[in-house]
């Protein structure tokens, strides 16, 4: 089983689509339904719009097609035995059982769509109600999933862990452990805007607001057009940009990032519009970033990836704005974060029941001042 993607050479609608995953036998035959879903993953179905998305359904449907593969099996001939029996498969090489079950999910939204396509009769799987309980801190009254879900019956039983999330002082710790100083600015838009990685890092020039005319004391609305800067689910949304970060963020364009464009120019013959470049004139890569986030919780003794420091924030966030008069605080992070669905934004409420509530007012304060700036409010 070989799993493989699409170049710019192929055209949906006259339009390039490039990283469209499609699987093929060891024999080079195609595998037709599994493709086809997978073509209406990428192209069809409007919530998933993201290649990354793509690429988790395409890793799924690998894994499971292999298991037919290996046991010359056929998907329509596919039974709950079956099934169970790739899932112990998959325990038996260590998987988490969050990961089993995620994969499961996936190949049953297959199952279903198959059903629906008319490709199959039948799905061989059935859902059973389970209870679940609901937090009790002091966000439970924004909590929406009630206490009975319907779950897939070959899923397996799992506690949804806590994401995991710095102290205002590990932040710090760790962004001053960063280097160079420009990686440093990429992680404190994660930190203080909520932006995924890749939304920091490719972050394009045109949709950074100047300081320029903005009264210091304040917020600064920067909105995230995904025609211009990735966004999952290409989806547009706007977040609060401090003053003083806006400011270096400025600083930086005018002052360092000139001599490494001047560079990207030579190189590629044309000029480039991401606000990240590297001193070789490149655009920053997310292994690049990784990479300088590797070392810096190594020199900084605080295990850190690009996406702890987006938990932080909606932590943090959630927790200071609970306590904001006529806010569903919330509704108002799953926004500033982008999420599709608000049970996406859910798994922070027992999080930030851990953090000290008292601190909240402050913390963006805080954090402007390790930064070098002024609180904006």
């Amino acid at each position: 089983m070989r799993l493989l993607f699409t170049d710019e050479s192929f055209l949906v609608s006259g339009t390039p689509k490039p990283g469209i995953p499609f699987l093929a036998y060891s024999d080079a035959v195609l595998v037709d339904p599994a493709n086809r879903y997978l073509f209406f993953i990428s192209c069809i179905k409007g919530r998933t719009a993201s290649p990354t998305t793509w690429r988790t359904y395409a890793d799924h449907l690998y894994d499971f097609f292999c298991f037919l593969e290996e046991n010359d099996l056929s998907w329509r001939q596919v039974g709950r035995a079956h099934l169970a029996g790739w899932r112990d498969g998959m325990r038996r090489r260590g998987l988490k059982r969050s990961t089993c079950n995620s994969r499961i999910r996936t190949v049953a939204a297959f199952f279903t769509w198959s059903k629906r396509t008319g490709l199959i009769d039948e799905v061989p799987f059935d859902y059973e109600s389970i209870s679940v309980s609901k937090p009790r801190g002091f966000l439970a009254h924004v909590d929406a999933s009630g206490n009975k879900v319907q779950a897939n019956e070959l899923t397996l039983p799992s506690a949804t862990p806590l994401p995991k999330f710095l102290s205002l002082r590990q932040s710090v710790a760790f962004i001053e452990a960063l280097s160079p100083a420009r990686t440093q600015l990429v992680a404190w838009l994660m930190l203080l805007c909520g932006l995924r990685r890749e939304e920091a890092a490719r972050l394009d020039i045109r949709v950074l607001p100047s300081p320029a005319g903005h009264d210091p004391a304040k917020m600064i609305k920067m909105t995230l057009d995904p025609s211009l800067t990735p966004t999952k689910g290409s989806r547009e949304r706007w977040v609060n940009l401090p003053y003083p970060l806006a400011g270096k963020l400025h600083d930086y364009l005018m002052l360092e990032r000139p001599a490494f464009a001047k560079r990207f120019k030579k190189k590629y013959g044309q000029h480039t519009t991401k606000l990240f470049l590297t001193q070789f004139g490149e655009e920053l890569s997310l292994d690049g970033l990784g990479d300088q986030f590797q070392k810096a919780s190594k020199a900084s003794g605080i295990k850190c990836n690009p996406h702890m420091l987006r938990h932080t924030f909606a932590v943090h966030e959630l927790a200071r704005m609970s306590g904001k008069p006529s806010t569903n605080a919330l509704l108002w992070v799953r926004d500033r974060l982008g999420h599709s669905s608000i049970s996406t934004t859910q798994i922070y409420l027992k999080a930030a029941d851990l953090v000290d509530h008292a601190e909240m007012d402050g913390y963006v304060a805080e954090m402007l001042k390790a930064m070098g700036g002024k609180a904006s409010e």
